[in-house]
């Protein structure tokens, strides 16, 4: 009985289901009077499309909704509007293709007034003509040229500007001559937000334009948006569309369209325009090739009146140098060396951080005797401005720079003023000359590095900011390296052991722990026994649970990077370890209970 009811209620609730119009409910949900419970149904409006299959959303779904949406209080309600306008690309999945349905009511809301529902419209145009291109020369082109030409208010051509790209690129080569006199008609066009949308397509839309086509019907409309005297945001794009356009030209083409364009931009009286200059120039002086002189530009932009573009233009000149045909020797040494002086000294300190920045690689470039003569001072000058960024900035490229000067070079002229930096107030300047150690350790030799730097660097071992130490941690490993074994042995090893004191405080006794590892990479397994595990063993027995710890983990990466031989590992490490299984701190027995399990 008991199944034979669970097989009735079973059917009642098929019967129930079978009878439920979702279709009729999707529409009393949206004639609710709340505005949220509107909203979340046109939200799931692809679950009503699944239940109901292609044949009813086509008929039925597709048409009502398309019906509502130019009905109060529908038509009225912004929100809805554009949930809408997302929806209908997401609908395109459940009408088996017949996307052109969907056209005419993205059409309609590409009209709307408000700016973020014009947008997603054309979004989700776009979307369903990736999806089926072929819509386009029979549908999407006349909803162009409606969207263009719609006189009575202007964010139909708006949208238009928008959608021009995408439609270029998939009409029939018939088509192609109407939708470019209709872009220049978009872009000559009385009201500033038209023109201004054309001109912020304009780079998309000259991508898609033979050389040809661009040089017959486009170049004319380029050149006088880039001239418009009412929106600096036009000459912008105007700055972006020149990019595109001079990849496609040749030097003489270029010469003839783009330069005067560049240039004029450069020298542009509003200081956004000349920032973005400032900001492309590599990738426009990369574009324009090496036989158009964009030199003298440039150099207005590094005297710019405007911080911003000053420093973007220093910024810039590291990328210019890195390109395949970049800044050559001769244009760093007659155009741009000679305003660093003038840099070195701007009141701007972010201005003054860029050049510090750029310096090394400029010095990598112009070598030793160029760098001795023009930039020696102003390095020396810039590693200590009162800006800790500018000194950051600097050091940061400390070991470049002293590679190219040399030893002679760099012992009487910005050893001293390194030296000074390890001690710096801001520890991120401390770390960023322990950082440059290492380069500094190859290039002084031992007896040098002993005597200039060793003690420096030994001392930020016991830095007050944890991320100074651990950069002096990681570098020593390069620098026992650069030295040998019998050096690290027999010199460093005993100044480092010596350091580990119940009075030198619990963080500095770690960072030894902490440096073991990378000082024994070039020990053998006898001299690890013979100098670090006793340091080790006695860590074990430290009163603070962190070290001791430190000091199992610094056992387990000993075991497994060092054959210690199995009697010393039984006779000597495992004692130590089953003890501190049994410590009072948690921690200290998980790692005990892993270095253990190592040990044969």
């Amino acid at each position: 009985l008991n199944v034979s009811y669970k097989g009735r209620k079973a059917c009642v609730l098929k019967l129930s289901m079978a009878d439920f119009n979702y279709f009729e409910f999707f529409k009393e949900e949206l004639k609710n009077e709340s505005a949220l419970i509107r909203i979340n149904a046109i939200k799931r409006v692809t679950l009503i499309s699944s239940a109901l299959g292609a044949t009813r959303t086509i008929n039925e779904l597709l048409p009502y909704i398309v019906q509502i949406v130019q009905d109060e209080p529908w038509c009225n309600d912004e929100e809805f509007l554009f949930i809408m306008a997302r929806q209908y690309a997401v609908l395109s999945e459940y009408i088996n293709g017949r996307d052109e349905l969907l056209v005419a009511p993205l059409e309609h809301l590409a009209s709307q007034e408000e700016t973020v529902i014009r947008d997603e419209a054309i979004k989700s145009l776009c979307s369903v003509v990736a999806k089926q291109p072929s819509l386009v020369p029979e549908y999407v082109v006349p909803t162009l040229h409606r969207l263009a030409t719609k006189a009575d208010f202007f964010s139909a051509r708006v949208s238009a500007c928008a959608l021009f790209p995408t439609v270029y690129k998939y009409a029939n080569e018939d088509q192609k001559p109407g939708i470019r006199k209709a872009y220049t008609m978009l872009c000559a066009d009385d009201t500033p937000m038209v023109r201004r949308a054309a001109a912020h397509r304009m780079r998309e839309f000259v991508a898609c334009l033979a050389k040809q086509d661009l040089l017959a019907d486009i170049i004319h409309v380029y050149k006088q948006l880039s001239k418009e005297d009412a929106q600096d945001v036009i000459r912008v794009a105007s700055v972006h569309t020149s990019l595109v356009v001079a990849r496609m030209f040749t030097a003489e083409e270029n010469r003839q369209h783009t330069v005067s364009v560049i240039q004029s931009a450069a020298h542009d009286r509003s200081w956004r325009v000349r920032l973005t200059v400032a900001k492309n120039f590599a990738q426009l002086f990369e574009a324009l090739t090496t036989d158009v002189d964009m030199m003298p530009a440039f150099v207005h932009l590094l005297k710019d009146s405007e911080q911003e573009v000053r420093k973007e233009a220093v910024r810039v000149i590291e990328t210019c140098l890195n390109l395949p045909n970049g800044l050559t020797n001769k244009q760093l040494q007659d155009f741009i060396l000679p305003q660093f002086q003038t840099l070195g000294l701007d009141s701007a300190q972010p201005v003054r951080a860029a050049l510090a920045q750029v310096l090394g690689p400029v010095a990598k470039r112009l070598g030793r005797d160029i760098t001795q003569r023009q930039l020696l001072s102003l390095i020396a000058d810039l590693m200590k401005d009162e800006f800790y960024d500018v000194r950051l900035n600097v050091v940061s490229h400390a070991g470049l720079i002293c590679e190219v000067l040399g030893v002679d070079g760099l012992v009487h002229s910005l050893l001293p003023t390194i030296q000074d930096l390890v001690t710096d107030n801001h520890w991120h300047i401390r770390q960023s000359v322990v950082e440059q150690v290492p380069k500094l350790a190859k290039l002084f030799g031992v007896e040098m590095f002993q005597s200039k730097l060793e003690s420096l660097f030994l001392s930020s071992l016991r830095d007050s900011v944890h991320s100074v130490r651990q950069a002096a941690v990681m570098n020593l490993k390069e620098i026992v390296e650069t030295f040998g074994p019998q050096w690290t042995v027999e010199h460093l090893l005993p100044k480092l052991l010596d350091q580990y004191s119940q009075a030198s405080g619990y963080t500095t006794r770690i960072t030894t722990l902490n440096l073991l590892p990378q000082v024994s990479g070039v020990m053998t397994a006898d001299q690890v026994m013979q100098f670090v595990v006793p340091l080790l063993i006695k860590a074990a027995k430290d009163t603070v649970p962190n070290v001791k710890f430190c000091a199992c983990r610094v056992f387990m990466w000993m075991l497994e990077n060092h054959s210690l031989g199995s009697v010393s590992i039984k006779q000597v490490i495992k004692p130590i370890l089953l003890e501190l299984e049994h410590d009072s701190d948690i921690d200290v027995q998980y790692y005990a209970q892993r270095a253990a399990q190592l040990c044969p």
